[in-house]
């Protein structure tokens, strides 16, 4: 960090003097503080990564959370998080991911090795890789700092400095929520480094001073964390899905075998799914804004199912947005006009479904698209001209009530009840697998499945169901009309 001028006014800089360092800070007021932290120290300041590091012990290390391994309010180290973090700063992968955190990291963490549930150098991966993102930053860490006070600036009360020695035996340094960023942040500033060797990085941080008194039990600490990562629940995934289209940097060019580009595919075409096309509109769950309908699936986890099948549809000459889309909205309707359970939009935009109908549920609609080489397969074995259309539908529609009739699932016209779907063990643990198992047996060939039909036998001919579908789907033609 630059040291700072007579003249400077609130930056977030450092000043060594005498041994005494100072660093320009912001001091917020918080009403909403309970009582017995209302006369508390905090500041808001940004914290040159390196500097920390060597003012925080950074204990432990060990990936083993037992609470004999703990020390105060740091918990055991995740090396893979660590590195997954520094990969992410970098946007970049990192190689030979062990023996650079062994070179950087070594004179932190090694000569502790020898304490109980302790372990040097740590094993993770040799190749991370990290999360692509148009700005890679991170929110701002919680520290604890004891042997510090803070100056006020009598002509700028919100503006101060926090001042403390660093060769004080009495300072100490804890941090109560984001160790994983601030190693993350080291080892990424460390690599950059090697590039560039006047790298550096100021991380934001909030500090409490003196919460607990030293060599006391961290328990206000202890709370704040809880607090933050356990009270302040995370938001649903759905949430924020709807987001990523919007917030996306526009890229030239396609690049269909690239695992980011069918991430936004995904998104793109569930955004659509939710908002525009097909049977689902508005029907699709966001939770953390109860957005859609209870019981139907979540966006999120429709984003994952169409992700799985994206390279089917472009292996069959499926590639454009329109028709990947219409394609998917085209097979949802099939399914629930086949289940018998199709419900109507002004009735479904209520507030539940029929408290019997399953077939909107995300495990249900997950396991009908994993079909969707199979619709394919068997829209071209009918030789359908064009693969989204009335008779396309129709083809569909029809295979779909044969596929639930083989499989059993079909009463009187509709899809089994939630009861019975339960009582085939399609819920809890396994209970997805057994289900597109299910219909996976029953896409081709006269065999029934039944309630008392083994799990063991149902997996082995979805299995061989599959095998051979895929292979006669891949000797076809792709003439696939978008």
């Amino acid at each position: 960090m630059a040291r700072m001028s007579p003249d400077e006014t609130v930056t977030d800089k450092l000043s060594s003097v005498a041994g005494i360092t100072k660093i320009s800070v912001i001091v917020p007021k918080n009403p909403f503080a309970p009582p017995n932290l209302q006369g508390k120290s905090q500041c808001l300041c940004a914290l040159d990564v390196i500097d920390l590091m060597r003012w925080w012990p950074g204990e432990p290390h060990s990936p083993h959370r037992k609470a004999d391994k703990v020390r105060a309010i740091q918990r055991s180290l995740d090396w893979k998080r660590v590195a997954e973090i520094a990969a992410y700063l970098l946007q970049q992968e990192i190689t030979d991911a062990q023996n650079r955190i062994n070179k950087y990291f070594k004179k932190i963490y090694q000569p502790k090795e020898n304490e109980p549930g302790r372990q040097w150098p740590p094993r993770i991966s040799s190749v991370i890789g990290y999360q692509r993102s148009s700005f890679p930053t991170f929110s701002n860490v919680l520290l604890h700092v004891t042997g510090a006070k803070i100056d006020s600036n009598p002509n700028e009360p919100k503006a101060a400095n926090l001042v403390f020695n660093e060769k004080d035996k009495n300072l100490n340094f804890t941090v109560i929520d984001g160790q994983h960023r601030i190693n993350g942040a080291y080892f990424a500033v460390n690599i950059r480094r090697e590039m560039d060797p006047a790298a550096s990085w100021e991380i934001p941080a909030e500090v409490f001073l003196d919460l607990d008194p030293p060599g006391s039990a961290p328990r206000i600490q202890a709370q704040i964390f809880i607090d933050v990562n356990f009270y302040q629940k995370k938001v649903d995934r759905s949430l924020v899905a709807d987001l990523f289209p919007t917030a996306r940097i526009p890229l030239e060019g396609e690049r269909k075998d690239d695992d980011l580009f069918r991430i936004e595919r995904a998104q793109d075409i569930g955004r659509r799914l939710m908002l525009e096309t097909g049977p689902l509109v508005g029907m699709i769950q966001i939770p953390g804004i109860r957005y859609g309908v209870k019981d139907v699936i979540t966006l999120a986890t429709l984003n994952s199912a169409i992700r799985d099948v994206l390279p089917e549809l472009d292996a069959q000459g499926i590639h454009s947005l329109d028709g990947q889309t219409e394609f998917l909205a085209q097979c949802l309707t099939a399914w629930l006009e086949a289940s018998g359970r199709f419900e109507s939009k002004q009735g479904a935009c209520g507030t539940e479904l029929t408290p019997e109908n399953v077939a909107y549920q995300g495990r249900i609609l997950v396991s009908v698209l994993a079909l969707v080489p199979a619709m394919i397969w068997r829209l071209k074995k009918a030789s359908v001209p064009h693969l989204v259309s009335d008779s396309a539908l129709d083809v569909l529609i029809k295979w779909l009530r044969n596929v639930t009739k083989r499989a059993g699932l079909i009463e009187d016209g509709m899809f089994i009840g939630k009861k019975k779907f339960k009582a085939r063990g399609y819920y809890g643990s396994g209970g997805i697998g057994r289900f597109r198992n299910t219909l996976w047996a029953a896409v081709e060939g006269t065999h029934r499945i039944t309630a008392v039909t083994k799990s063991e036998r149902i997996a082995k001919i979805a299995e061989k169901n599959r095998a051979l579908i895929m292979s006669e789907l891949h000797t076809q033609p792709t003439d696939a009309t978008k």
